[in-house]
């Protein structure tokens, strides 16, 4: 199983199980805190947005395009944290999830551009 593919099943179960956690603390716009890291309503949904994204990409064979857009993404909301909280009037992202959002775009890219499997065992027409 190449990186990006162990990248779009981890990552897809985590943000699907912390989005379905996050309702337990928080099913409104106010803002609470699952441990550390601060979650409304639309913080759960994207959560489980991004994770059911995941899980799909898994299946489908989607996992490099999964794991760059999520690189993209989880590097503006990283960027996104530093600015006055909650985003926009609506959505924590300070805080512990500027290095949370941080890790996961850094953990995303190499799973999407960085990691290359090796080419033992792949027909000659297909190595690079």
């Amino acid at each position: 199983m190449n990186l990006s593919r162990i990248y779009a099943i981890a990552f897809g179960v985590v943000y699907t199980l912390v989005g379905l956690l996050g309702f337990t603390v928080s099913t409104t716009l106010a803002t609470a805190n699952l441990i550390v890291f601060p979650v409304n309503l639309l913080h759960n949904l994207v959560h489980l947005l991004v994770g059911l994204v995941g899980l799909g990409a898994f299946f489908t064979g989607q996992t490099v395009t999964y794991a760059r857009g999520m690189a993209i993404l989880f590097g503006i909301l990283t960027i996104a944290g530093f600015l006055p909280q909650p985003l926009l009037g609506l959505v924590p992202l300070g805080g512990a999830d500027i290095p949370l959002h941080a890790a996961t775009a850094l953990l995303a890219a190499a799973a999407g551009w960085i990691y290359r499997p090796s080419a033992v065992g792949r027909p000659a027409a297909v190595r690079r």
